[in-house]
């Protein structure tokens, strides 16, 4: 079974065997060391902006920082794909092994493997707060952009 983690380099997410202590990542070679058990990530797409949100695996729910939307994490949630209509242009949600998406916009009908997704995507990690110097509570957050390498 894999688990994932952000690399400490380049903010890439990385896919590693349960039980490795570190992990190499392939794009920059930062090595950095696993969280202990039970910190382990995990993904969701949020359902208002399609942002891909990372959270701690176990989490109920989690705010998205673009838009304030709280998404549930149940494992329905988690088995979702997007898709861009094949008409307008509007990223599409649809769970995995749809044949087809319908668009609620222009009601095109895309079909899911004749349209080529997004090569980026946006990343939010959001790690628990943390005190700084002055002993104030701040924000530990990253956003970045992710690319496909194919």
């Amino acid at each position: 079974m894999q688990s994932q983690l952000v690399c400490n380099g380049c903010r890439t997410v990385l896919l590693y065997p349960r039980g490795a202590p570190n992990v190499r990542c392939a794009v920059c070679n930062t090595v950095t060391p696993v969280q202990p058990a039970g910190l382990e990530m995990d993904q969701i797409i949020c359902g208002c902006c399609h942002t891909l949100l990372m959270y701690t695996r176990g989490a109920t729910s989690v705010r998205c920082l673009c838009c304030h939307t709280v998404n549930l994490t149940t494992p329905v949630a988690n088995q979702v794909a997007t898709v861009r209509c094949g008409s307008c242009q509007m990223t599409l949600m649809y769970p995995y092994g749809a044949p087809s998406v319908k668009c609620a916009v222009c009601q095109y009908i895309t079909n899911v493997g004749s349209i080529p997704q997004s090569p980026t995507q946006t990343v939010v990690v959001e790690n628990p707060m943390s005190f700084d110097g002055s002993g104030k509570l701040v924000s530990n957050v990253v956003v970045g952009v992710t690319t496909e390498k194919k």
